[in-house]
């Protein structure tokens, strides 16, 4: 099995890549920004690009709050646990899931939308998530950098808030843009026989991925200047044997998002 950072090449020698298959392979999260606009028009090309990224039955329960004004992004900043790259980034992204807009048209339809279940729930996060991940890409591609921003969803009803959002209607995670002063190398993932299977799954054993992606990512660390002296496995024991953000469901379902 091959890593993902490994190119794949024909019987004939020749090495399968594209600019797309090169981006992704370089892609890191970018925290420093030179203090350098990015202009609105770059930001209307890459979102025209991110908006043909797929949506459930062409629902596209999902929206996009561009973010430029320095208060507002220094309150998210605070919101997100003090990031503070989100207040220095030229722009920000909030990728919201909206079920909001299809309420109003199934009503103007003379229909009533079904909200509050799972799988409506499901739809609109991953179309938020899918149109995210195209913003990026094509951020990337015009030399700009970003960072997810998880954080949104330390507290969905003051972010919801901050940005005047109706009912029906929460940020699922921020992408920051701007031109990198730093751009990381990309972080190692775990090998590809670890995470790719082969027509039926095939477990790996924990010792296995662990004296395997361990080395690896503390390896990567030393070359950043990252070492924490916490190891990758240390890391998900210490930080996720508890429930992560244990008030997001009740938030959620008081917007109209489901989970069960």
């Amino acid at each position: 099995m091959m890593d993902a950072a490994d190119d794949v090449s024909l019987e004939t020698g020749e090495t399968i890549t594209s600019p797309v298959i090169e981006i992704l392979k370089r892609r890191a999260s970018v925290r420093s920004f030179e203090d350098r606009d990015v202009s609105d028009d770059m930001v209307q090309v890459i979102l025209d690009a991110a908006r043909q990224a797929p949506t459930s039955s062409n629902l596209h329960a999902y929206s996009i709050i561009v973010v430029r004004e320095p208060a507002t992004k220094h309150r998210l900043a605070e919101l997100a646990g003090g990031q503070n790259h989100v207040a220095k980034a030229p722009v920000f992204l909030a990728l919201c899931a909206d079920i909001n807009r299809l309420d109003a048209v199934s009503a103007e339809a003379g229909g009533k939308l079904a909200r509050g279940h799972l799988e409506m729930s499901v739809v609109a996060i991953v179309d938020a998530a899918l149109v995210g991940m195209s913003a990026t890409l094509a951020g990337d591609s015009l030399g700009l950098g970003g960072c997810m921003i998880g954080g949104m969803r330390n507290d969905p009803e003051a972010v919801a808030e901050t940005l005047g959002l109706p009912d029906g209607v929460f940020v699922v995670f921020g992408l920051t843009l701007g031109w990198p002063s730093e751009r990381p190398p990309a972080k190692p993932r775990l090998p590809d026989d670890m995470m790719v299977h082969r027509e039926t799954y095939k477990r790996t054993d924990a010792p296995e991925i662990v004296r395997r992606y361990d080395p690896i990512l503390e390896s990567h660390k030393e070359k950043t200047d990252r070492v924490d002296g916490v190891s990758w496995s240390q890391r998900i024991a210490n930080a996720f044997s508890q429930p992560k953000r244990p008030q997001l469901n009740k938030v959620l379902q008081k917007l109209g998002f489901g989970l069960d």
